[in-house]
């Protein structure tokens, strides 16, 4: 029983750590600042604190590196063939193509609070650029809450023909569960893996005949060396 409990336990656990949620928050307008987020904790990645530099110390000499044995050569993968090449890229667009689409459907962003004012010298540029992207975000948004999860989103835009410049602020966070970067890596590197068996598969016969040519050409050394003797 006690041991039903130990895998139990260490099962929880590995539930409960999955379900965590990690990411970045991005606060903009006058200064920006970056925050990652790790579950509750939040860690301010920029602007960074000043830190006090320590003084240099002194050089120490440095000592003489000794001599290393030469590593002797490792037996590398066959070349891939032209067809496999191929092969291998379009795996790769593939693997990477189902991970966007895998990464797209579990990411949250949350929050989203943009607001956009407009301003500039000439108010005709103004209103047009305000009025562009407007339509671009009454374009935009639908498809955006389609494909990521956006519970709560808000965008503002305004004009404001004082303003000599137009100006953003807001704050952007996109965040991940942790068993959502693990679905995500093995649609990734499953397809990749299923390559590589094929590829071994294919040349599983490759390793055995190149023993036997270096044990051919050691043998063919061994004799001359004899006959020199």
């Amino acid at each position: 029983m006690t041991v039903l409990k130990i895998i139990g336990i260490v099962l929880l656990v590995f539930l409960l750590l999955s379900m965590v949620r990690i990411g970045a928050v991005v606060l903009f307008g006058e200064t920006l600042c970056v925050r990652l987020r790790v579950g509750l904790f939040r860690v301010t990645v920029y602007p960074k604190k000043k830190e006090e530099k320590p003084e240099p110390e002194a050089e120490k000499p440095k000592e003489k590196a000794e001599g290393r044995k030469p590593r002797g050569k490792r037996r590398g993968m066959p070349k891939p063939s032209f067809e496999e090449l191929l092969d291998l890229i379009q795996t790769m667009l593939g693997a990477l193509g189902a991970g966007v689409r895998r990464a797209c459907r579990r990411v949250r962003i949350d929050p989203m609070d943009v607001t956009v004012v407009f301003g500039g010298s000439d108010p005709a540029d103004t209103a047009t650029l305000y009025g562009m992207a407007s339509a671009a975000m009454y374009a935009l948004m639908p498809r955006m809450e389609e494909t990521f999860c956006i519970p709560h989103p808000s965008l503002h835009l305004r004009v404001d023909f004082d303003a000599a410049a137009t100006r953003a602020e807001g704050t952007v966070g996109v965040s991940l569960r942790v068993c959502d970067l693990f679905a995500i890596a093995l649609s990734l590197t499953l397809p990749l893996l299923r390559w590589y068996l094929r590829f071994k598969r294919a040349h599983k016969h490759d390793i055995p005949a190149r023993k036997k040519s270096e044990a051919v050409e050691t043998d063919s050394k061994i004799v001359t060396e004899d006959k020199i003797a």
